[in-house]
């Protein structure tokens, strides 16, 4: 089992796509910028529990966790819309180049606020909030 599927704990995905609801997603270019935002966040409180920084291999392994007809199925649906499996694709895509994960637990908009500002200062490739109405997008993103 992927990490990033021990932090969500079963809970990262809607209808079959990728959604890791009250969760900020940040992507870097290598897991070392990775665990350096997330040093900010211990520093400033968060748990072990509340932020992970992974591998881009470990979303990889936990997209191919989770795959099979109806996950297919909805992928493409949600592909022709151009909406949350175009961002996977994009992460799934950095992630073969070796970029990292870092996955806040944000339970409500203080936590993301406060989560957002320690990790925007390190420039990430792409930044996203999952929140329970929709994606907010943080950095590198239209």
């Amino acid at each position: 089992m992927s990490q990033l599927a021990t932090f969500f704990k079963g809970s990262d995905t809607r209808l079959g796509l990728f959604y890791p609801e009250h969760s900020l997603i940040a992507i870097f270019p290598d897991l070392e910028q990775a665990e350096t935002a997330r040093g900010k966040l211990r520093g400033a409180g968060f748990s072990d529990e509340e932020a992970l920084a992974t591998s881009g291999a470990d979303l990889v392994k936990l997209v191919d966790e989770e795959s099979g007809v109806f996950t297919f199925l909805m992928t493409e649906l949600s592909r022709f819309f151009a909406t949350e499996a175009v961002y996977t694709d994009r992460d799934l895509a950095d992630a073969n180049r070796g970029a990292a994960v870092l996955a806040v637990h944000c339970p409500d908009e203080r936590t993301k606020k406060a989560a957002w500002q320690l990790i925007e200062p390190a420039a990430p490739l792409a930044a996203r909030y999952y929140g329970a109405s929709g994606i907010e997008h943080l950095a590198g993103e239209t």
